[in-house]
Formats: C-alpha cells, sequence, structure tokens
C-alpha cells in the first residue's frame, strides 16, 4: 500500500453565531493523535509545536510512564497512514470551494472547511457554506468514529 502524506488535519463545521466544532489530527516527531474540541472549548493552533498529544513519556531514568492529560485524545501513531490515505482519498475529489446563498439569519448557516498540510507544500484549505460535496457527511463520519 502506498503511503499517503499528511502533517495535520483540520476539520471545522458550525456558524459565526452559535460557534464551531473541531477535530484536529496531528503527526509530529513520530507520533499522531486526534482530537475534537466543540463549541464551548477553546480553539486550537495545530501549528503550535506544544500542541502535541503523546504517550509514553520518559522519566529521567529514561523508565516510560503514561502522562494524565486534562483533555481526552487518541493515540493514531500506529493508524496515521490509513487515516492519512482515507482522508485524503475524500479531499482529493472536491473542489477548493462550495459557496452557496447565505442565510440572512446567520444562525442559519452551515459552514465548515477542512485545513490540511502535505509534507513540503503550504497549508490547503478546502471550505463551504450552506454547500457540500456529495461524499461530506461519509467523511465526517469517518473524522468522528476515532473517538469513540
Amino acid at each position: 500500500m502506498a503511503q499517503a502524506r499528511l502533517d495535520f488535519l483540520v476539520f471545522y463545521r458550525g456558524n459565526l453565531v452559535t460557534g464551531f466544532d473541531y477535530i484536529y489530527v496531528k503527526r509530529h516527531e513520530g507520533h499522531a493523535f486526534w482530537q475534537m474540541r466543540d463549541k464551548r472549548q477553546e480553539v486550537k493552533n495545530i501549528l503550535d509545536t506544544d500542541f502535541d498529544y503523546y504517550n509514553p513519556h520518559f522519566n529521567e531514568k529514561g523508565e516510560p510512564f503514561k502522562w494524565r492529560y486534562q483533555e481526552p485524545w487518541v493515540d493514531m501513531t500506529t493508524s496515521w497512514d490509513d487515516f492519512a490515505q482515507e482522508a485524503m482519498s475524500y479531499i482529493n475529489t472536491w473542489m477548493s470551494e462550495y459557496h452557496g446563498p447565505a442565510h440572512m439569519n446567520a444562525s442559519l448557516n452551515d459552514e465548515w472547511g477542512v485545513r490540511y498540510k502535505v509534507p513540503g507544500e503550504h497549508d490547503h484549505i478546502v471550505w463551504g457554506l450552506n454547500a457540500f460535496p456529495v461524499n461530506l457527511q461519509n467523511f465526517v463520519a469517518f473524522l468522528y468514529h476515532f473517538g469513540k
């Protein structure tokens, strides 16, 4: 199986009135994680090197131990290549913009976007407002199933 290349992916959905839910998926220094944050939580900067979850940690003697993080996250290290390949199989079929008509009542708008980066390239963004690729719901189900 060919390895899909991906450094990170951020998915968001919501609107400017109610806020946005986010999913962050990132590979960093040989490990990878998945994290969901809902509208009530702080938005994270995927490029921040301190935005990183992993285990095991190591003490001064080099012995491994499990760090207890205050926020839930999923270790994606062993499934990263499969995740990246499937995520990109969706994204590669999409246009860069899906702009439908905006509602006068902004709370009715359904905004979504995917920001991702492959090695050696700048970030890419695919986004939409009240318009969607045909397989977006399948992509969303794929992303959210890691948190179950």
